[in-house]
């Protein structure tokens, strides 16, 4: 896959988190960001908001998403599984998008 196709590396780049690399797998990547969102959960709930609207999952979405994943995954786990979900959909839709347009 294409670096710049890749969720966790536009999303470390996005947040500027230097953890995270294209030399490393998708775990490491994944568990890097989970990491750093779990910092963020413990350390810094604002910059956490700020992260969800910049990246565009809603808070309202990561509570529940939280609530249901309590007991079994660290809220960073779950907060990166959103933010890459959300993330892919960006991506899928920007390609159906400008495919369309170069058609034209």
């Amino acid at each position: 896959m294409h670096p710049s196709k890749q969720p966790i590396l536009l999303i470390a780049e996005k947040l500027q988190v230097d953890q995270i690399s294209k030399d490393q797998t998708d775990q490491e990547q994944y568990e890097h960001l989970a990491k750093y969102l779990d910092h963020l959960v413990a350390n810094d709930f604002n910059k956490l908001i700020s992260i969800l609207y910049r990246i565009d999952v809603s808070e309202d979405k990561a509570k529940k998403a939280l609530a249901e994943d309590a007991n079994t995954i660290s809220p960073g786990h779950t907060l990166a599984r959103l933010l890459i979900e959300r993330e892919i959909e960006k991506i899928k839709f920007r390609e159906k998008y400008s495919s369309k347009s170069s058609e034209k």
